[in-house]
């Protein structure tokens, strides 16, 4: 159970990320940049932790007895990667082109779904993440309550009261649903790898396509990097206690 006390305190933190994220956002008077924070430690998250998290797997993956297709994908992680990138990248396109067609309501109805799916598939990681990583799965929560926050940010645009009084409580649902999911069902190690690169791959979509955009002045990059390299100062300080020989 005390594995997974860092996986637990990450999904309540996720959760009050949720239901949280307005009031959050409101708090941010300095022209956006606190978005500009978040979006350093989303990346300095997959930089620093995903991706060679990636790269350390291979080697297990690549000693599996797996099908041909299974090995093809394990050999080549970063086509998910690519995947969550382009799936997110798809959303935005259709979300836009909707929105032109002043369809802006079915629009903003299918950019829900996916997020409700994707926050679905965020919280079963972060349970099962205590099986399969050495690192806390309180990073993990951490780096996601980031990125969702600048989910949030554009869930709210131009459709506040229904995110007020709809939205926010259906990613929490979704949340809580897929972390309870691992309860009954478990990953297997291959499958897990996969979906971390999926969600590298989303996390590097929202930021070069939402979030870096704003990074346009001194003062914003300032913020961006102050994310990053704070973030990244923690997960390497981690690591080197986790090297250290008892």
């Amino acid at each position: 159970m005390s594995s997974y006390l860092g996986s637990i305190i990450g999904l309540l933190i996720l959760l009050a990320v949720h239901y949280r994220a307005a009031g959050i956002l409101a708090l941010d008077r300095t022209r956006g940049l606190l978005l500009c924070v978040i979006s350093g430690v989303a990346m300095a998250y997959v930089f620093i932790d995903v991706l060679p998290h990636l790269a350390r797997k291979q080697l297990s993956l690549d000693a599996l007895p797996l099908g041909p297709v299974a090995s093809y994908l394990t050999h080549h992680v970063y086509l998910m990667a690519l995947l969550g990138f382009s799936v997110y990248l798809g959303i935005r396109a259709f979300s836009t082109a909707e929105v032109e067609q002043l369809h802006s309501g079915r629009a903003y109805g299918a950019v829900v779904a996916s997020m409700c799916l994707y926050a679905a598939f965020i919280g079963y990681m972060l349970a099962e993440q205590p099986i399969y990583r050495p690192e806390p799965a309180l990073l993990f929560g951490l780096a996601m309550g980031a990125h969702f926050l600048g989910l949030h940010h554009e869930l709210l645009q131009d459709h506040e009261h229904d995110y007020d009084r709809v939205v926010r409580y259906l990613l929490i649902g979704s949340m809580a649903l897929g972390w309870l999911g691992s309860l009954i069902y478990t990953i297997s190690m291959p499958v897990f790898a996969l979906s971390f690169a999926y969600i590298a791959g989303g996390i590097i979509a929202v930021g070069a396509i939402s979030d870096l955009p704003r990074v346009s002045s001194i003062r914003s990059f300032t913020a961006f990097i102050a994310g990053a390299v704070l973030y990244s100062a923690l997960l390497l300080l981690i690591e080197s206690f986790r090297l250290q020989p008892y």
